[in-house]
């Protein structure tokens, strides 16, 4: 019965956004995947541009004495940074790290509880190796420090990801990923070139994955000679700038033109 009535203003919303987008001379996104869910939508491909985020590099890169468990534990070091939320996928990556011998590699999550404290809860109790440590997010100014800390990030999303910064901020202090085959991160990590990808959800193949990084670290420091270099915020200021001029410079010519009929 509220079917209707809910289908009015999501009806009327729908119109406004059309009217709008027709009046938008460049659509920005931070990856492919998000753009062509745009287009995918009937937003126009002409106008559609793919810009990369811009990383505060001078932040990541700053030596800044933290306190860390790694050394205390075996390596490689993988790490995972974000929301404990069944989406971001942590549960599959405790998962899949109980499912390796207690001896080798060691996992730290570094995330909040707050927003999820019953999914934290959970996670908690889920561990069962012994190398594998939980702890609260990470302060902005530490985060540089903390990534280097690892051998490797994990990125186990169970839902679409359009650009996550933790990727970029990884690549700029030289650290590989390992992620979801899912949404962006298929194009922000370059499978056996910058990381490896596995299925979403499928804790026993990233349990293969992260064993045969723990037997053959090597391919974990060529993964660090092949990392793309993120841009700084002045890049993509200067992209987005670029952006913008040409934008204007092609109006001015159209009302020069339209000015001589």
């Amino acid at each position: 019965m509220l079917r209707p009535v809910v289908a009015l203003p999501l009806d009327y919303r729908n119109r406004v956004l059309r009217a709008l987008t027709a009046q938008i001379d460049r659509f920005f996104a931070p990856s492919a995947f998000l753009r062509d869910r745009y287009v995918e939508q009937g937003f126009p491909a002409e106008r559609m541009r793919v810009i990369e985020n811009g990383m505060d590099l001078a932040r990541l890169t700053a030596a800044r004495d933290i306190q860390s468990e790694t050394a205390l534990f075996p390596r490689p070091h993988f790490g995972f940074l974000g929301t404990l939320a069944w989406q971001k996928g942590a549960h599959v990556l405790v998962d899949a790290f109980n499912r390796l011998p207690p001896e080798i590699g060691s996992l730290f999550v570094y995330g909040s509880d707050s927003a999820f404290p019953e999914y934290a809860a959970a996670l908690h109790t889920a561990i069962e190796h012994p190398n594998v440590r939980i702890s609260p997010p990470v302060a902005y100014d530490d985060v540089g420090s903390v990534l280097r800390s690892f051998d490797a990030l994990v990125v186990p999303s169970l839902w679409y990801e359009n650009s996550p910064l933790v990727i970029q901020e990884a690549y700029a202090v030289g650290v590989p990923v390992i992620a979801s085959r899912l949404g962006a991160l298929i194009e922000k990590v370059e499978e056996k070139r910058t990381g490896r990808l596995f299925t979403a959800g499928n804790s026993a193949e990233l349990a293969e994955v992260l064993l045969t990084l723990c037997h053959h670290p090597e391919l974990l420091a060529a993964y660090h000679l092949q990392l793309p270099r993120p841009p700084s915020m002045e890049e993509h200021s200067r992209e987005l700038l670029a952006e913008y001029a040409q934008l204007l410079t092609a109006r001015k010519s159209k009302s020069a033109a339209a000015g001589k009929r």
